[in-house]
């Protein structure tokens, strides 16, 4: 059965807004909602060559074949993210302004 995160970004960074964990498993986790958090912010035409986030569920030790796919919920700003293929699902808040967010480029231009 697939898993359904609902992540806070900041409970896994610094005061200076770097990935608290240095290694190990949280340290790739957090590594794996960063990347959530740059593929929901950046539009497509911004970085033609970007790597799609690749679904980290090993159903039956099987690494899935699955492509997260990504929206941003108008009400509460959160990034919606979800695995087609496992169904593996979340939600990322307090994204907004980390060295992650690709939107806040675009504002500031």
């Amino acid at each position: 059965m697939a898993d359904t995160w609902v992540t806070d970004l900041t409970h896994f960074l610094t005061d200076e807004g770097e990935i608290g964990p240095k290694s190990g498993p949280a340290r790739k986790l957090v590594e794996y909602f960063t990347e959530i958090v740059v593929d929901a912010t950046t539009e497509p035409w911004e970085e033609p060559g970007k790597k799609s986030v690749r679904c980290r569920r090993r159903p039956g030790r099987r690494r899935c074949a699955g492509v997260i796919e990504t929206d941003i919920d108008p009400d509460t700003d959160a990034i919606m993210w979800w695995c087609p293929v496992c169904r593996d699902k979340g939600s990322i808040n307090h994204w907004q302004g980390s060295r992650w967010d690709r939107a806040k480029d675009v504002q500031s231009r």
